[in-house]
């Protein structure tokens, strides 16, 4: 016996896109076709993707998400798993472009050891990595002075 209204579960999301998967109905290809039509002509969305064979729907929006499901719901497309209704994952945290830096230059100069290339290439790199990483910094070198 199917269900009247699909169950799904937010898998990812980051402002204006949200994955969901509805798993109960994965490989209903009839089913992902109607909601592909009715999910495109939805106000707010601007695309819908979805993938019947992995139960997978893609939407890149511009309404809040909040918002969004509450929408979906009402118009009776599919509701959210009751417990969920947070995303497992979010936005990724930012990296500091500086430490970021650091850690590319590590990894050249790892690459120009391997290339047999110790003098100057590897060490030039491998210190811009720990100048850039904060590892050289002038709080990290003890005062000889005193």
């Amino acid at each position: 016996m199917t269900e009247p209204i699909p169950v799904a579960t937010i898998v990812h999301a980051i402002p204006n896109r949200t994955r969901l998967r509805i798993p109960s109905r994965r490989g209903d290809t009839a089913l992902f076709a109607s909601l592909a039509t009715a999910l495109s002509a939805m106000p707010g969305i601007q695309r819908a993707t979805v993938q019947p064979t992995t139960g997978s729907v893609l939407l890149e929006h511009s309404k809040p998400l909040p918002k969004l499901l509450v929408a979906l719901e009402e118009a009776r497309l599919f509701r959210l798993a009751e417990g969920l209704q947070k995303p497992v994952w979010s936005a990724p945290v930012p990296i500091e472009p500086k430490i970021l830096f650091g850690v590319a230059m590590g990894a050249f100069a790892l690459w120009q050891l391997t290339q047999g290339r110790v003098f100057p290439p590897a060490i030039t790199l491998g210190m811009y990595a720990a100048s850039f990483s904060g590892l050289l910094s002038s709080h990290n070198v003890p005062d000889l002075d005193e």
